[in-house]
């Protein structure tokens, strides 16, 4: 059984394609053109290279192929309007299952994200699948194109396309070669983080998310989703730990969510007046309040997810960082 990776560069993607090639899976790798594959490097892999709204090149990459792991989605770089993202995410994610279909791919496992697991109404209960996305930042280009793609997978499996979700909480571990969730590592490392937003967060090492992307292929049930996470805690709890790994002091100020979120968008009202960036978008912080804590036995005990110690992936990442020269040694 062939497995196609889109997205295989990534973090996740570079874990993964070793998860598959450990289970004996044979593994051809979709990557962007023009990006590099440097975590990728001397592994037994095929790769095609594309872009995912050219369907040639998907419908090329497919073939031979029997599954399809998607694990690059869709995320606006800066900050766009919602609109915009909406219609960049269904046009990627169109052409990505339309291509799965006519290439009759026999089981599709989309990576979403944990902001489209939605608020609990009881008090004091975990998040679980059951809950349905909600916001009320419906201006957020990141949780509605996310939310927009899953909706676009549920109109798909109901008409018939075999897709398995999974919701990945924050994860940490080696092969983070364009640093996404890494980057507060390094922030903190770097003594970059003076100040923080405090709340809730769940975390999982990337291998076991990696792990876990085959148990949905090998278990999962077409048209479910599964969270995919580990320990629950705070941000604060996670940057001590981090500066404890790391061996620097923790981030001491806390800020509130609602100033954080004004003085990013007001700073980045100020830069874009210069043609500049932020180096934090606004609608990041924004999401930042959809983080809570979940309920992560559904994966746990319907997959047999693992949950090793996130202190070890957030060792391995310090480690790998320093080896590639992210981090002074």
């Amino acid at each position: 059984m062939k497995a196609l990776v889109l997205g295989a560069p990534g973090h996740l993607g570079s874990n993964l394609v070793r998860v598959l090639l450990q289970k004996g899976y044979p593994v051809r790798a979709f990557k962007r053109s023009g990006k590099k594959t440097t975590s990728l490097d001397g592994l037994p892999i095929e790769f095609a290279e594309g872009d995912f709204l050219q369907q040639g090149t998907l419908l090329r990459a497919m073939e031979g192929c029997d599954v399809l792991f998607h694990a690059g989605g869709y995320y606006p770089l800066k900050t766009i309007s919602a609109k915009d993202a909406v219609s960049h995410a269904l046009r990627e994610i169109d052409s990505i299952l339309n291509s799965a279909r006519e290439m009759d791919i026999q089981k599709v496992i989309f990576t979403s994200t944990l902001t489209q697991i939605g608020f609990p109404k009881e008090p004091k209960r975990l998040a679980d699948e059951t809950n349905p996305f909600e916001t009320r930042f419906t201006n957020n280009p990141y949780l509605m194109a996310k939310q927009a793609m899953e909706e676009e997978i549920r109109n798909q499996v109901a008409g018939g396309l075999p897709v398995v979700m999974v919701n990945p909480t924050v994860f940490f571990g080696p092969y983070d070669s364009r640093p996404t969730s890494g980057t507060q590592i390094l922030m903190i490392a770097k003594q970059q983080m003076p100040a923080y937003v405090d709340g809730p967060i769940n975390v999982i090492d990337v291998r076991d998310v990696a792990i876990g992307e085959v148990l949905a292929l090998e278990k999962g049930k077409i048209g479910e989703r599964y969270i995919l996470g580990n320990w629950n805690t705070t941000q604060r709890e996670l940057n001590e730990l981090i500066a404890k790994l790391a061996n620097v002091p923790a981030p001491k100020l806390k800020v509130p969510g609602g100033l954080a979120r004004l003085g990013v968008k007001i700073g980045e009202a100020a830069l874009s007046l210069m043609g500049k960036d932020p180096p934090v978008p606004s609608f990041i912080v924004e999401a930042l309040c959809h983080f809570q804590h979940y309920d992560c036995q559904k994966a746990v005990q319907d997959l047999g997810l693992p949950q090793s110690p996130v202190e070890n992936a957030i060792r391995d990442a310090l480690t790998w960082f320093k080896e590639h020269h992210y981090l002074s040694s």
